[in-house]
């Protein structure tokens, strides 16, 4: 797997951009702001963009899929319980005081429970990348994180030192700390790139991160 991230927008959200050796075809995970960036990173690294994929669907992580969409013909998915987030866009640009971004056209909402991505995308998927969706609902009703070989991308389940806030439309705590508890179940050799900040591994947030020692604990009381 070949691996560029993009740190986009206000928010400095990163974009990840995914292929396989000897396939041009390439996957673009959170497609937050800064479509031009975007598009000159596939210039750069010779791409055809097949399929953008949404961790969930706050502006920060969608506000580029329309424009890419319309200039690449890229696939555009999104977990499906986040719709009334996407439906919430214009709303949110105000709340946040940004110019009002295009609605993105999704072209598959993606149910929890698929698994492999390639069940709902068969033809859609680029060779030598097997794709695995991780239900971490919490941060919003319908965030996912994908897992690829030993790599999973977060969005804002799990940062470095850190975790998803819940103060906003749809987040919820006890449901959050569920999904934590499923990601610490990963191997600890596992790659987290988050939504936003520097890469990480779950044995280094196991071991330092105050929000997921906290649900050990917990968890270790309530066994």
């Amino acid at each position: 797997m070949q691996l560029r991230t993009i740190v986009n927008g206000p928010f400095r959200g990163n974009a990840y951009l995914i292929w396989a050796d000897g396939d041009s075809r390439a996957v673009l995970i959170d497609p937050g702001d800064d479509p031009e960036r975007l598009l000159k990173a596939l210039e750069t690294d010779g791409l055809t963009l097949s399929l953008m994929l949404a961790t969930h669907g706050h502006l920060d992580h969608i506000g580029a899929a329309e424009p890419l969409r319309l200039e690449t013909g890229a696939q555009v998915c999104v977990p499906a319980g986040d719709r009334e987030i996407v439906a919430l866009l214009p709303e949110a640009c105000r709340l946040f005081g940004l110019p009002e971004l295009p609605m993105p056209q999704v072209d598959h909402w993606l149910e929890p429970d698929e698994g492999q991505l390639a069940e709902a995308l068969p033809e859609d998927i680029p060779e030598g990348l097997e794709i695995i969706l991780l239900p971490t609902p919490g941060h919003s009703p319908g965030g996912t994180c994908y897992q690829i070989g030993e790599h999973i991308f977060s969005g804002d389940t799990l940062f470095q030192g850190s975790v998803g806030r819940v103060d906003l439309p749809g987040g919820h705590w006890p449901t959050l700390e569920a999904s934590l508890l499923r990601l610490l179940r990963l191997p600890d050799e596992t790659v987290v790139h988050p939504g936003h900040g520097p890469a990480t591994t779950i044995g280094r947030e196991r071991k330092t991160n105050p929000f997921l020692l906290e649900i050990g604990r917990r968890e270790i009381i309530d066994a």
